[in-house]
């Protein structure tokens, strides 16, 4: 007899870009429908989304502001999953040098993804969508078709 195990606690958090990005607002919205039916299908617990800048100054000032803590709290600890899985997320998230022409101030910043998908289990995370493994890049189609198929199954005695 095959029976449902007990579903981990899966929630997710979608992170998007605030402005309108060309090619990039139906994606933003079918992920969108496709997490409120993951959501309603119970395939996931919860969901919620946060809203990033296209890019990020690594350090300056508003290096101090919860914004800016908060958005290298979460990538801090997606390259801490990347590592503990030996992925790679440069495929999204790209560190680069500026330089402003009129100033002469040199600064780095960091581009964010347009969308970002990250789960976790019971706290815990789980995945980044996109990242690359190897290199075959894993997008966030990948990311909920995984959740989509998270329903276990067991084998009762």
């Amino acid at each position: 007899m095959i029976t449902e195990s007990q579903p981990r606690q899966q929630t997710v958090t979608l992170f998007v870009r605030a402005h309108p990005e060309l090619g990039c607002e139906q994606r933003k919205r079918a992920v969108l429908e496709r997490l409120d039916a993951l959501d309603q299908a119970g395939h996931i617990q919860d969901y919620d989304v946060h809203i990033w800048s296209k890019e990020i100054s690594v350090s300056g000032p508003l290096e101090g502001t919860s914004y800016y803590q908060l958005v290298f709290e979460h990538v801090s600890a997606f390259q801490r999953w990347a590592r503990s899985q030996s992925v790679e997320l440069n495929v999204a998230f790209k560190f680069q040098s500026l330089e402003c022409e009129i100033t002469g101030e040199t600064f780095r910043v960091l581009t964010l993804p347009s969308i970002c998908l990250a789960v976790y289990e019971d706290d815990d995370l789980a995945g980044v969508y996109p990242h690359a493994d190897g290199e075959q890049v894993r997008t966030i189609n990948d990311g909920l078709d995984r959740l989509e198929a998270s329903t276990q199954l067991e084998y009762a005695d």
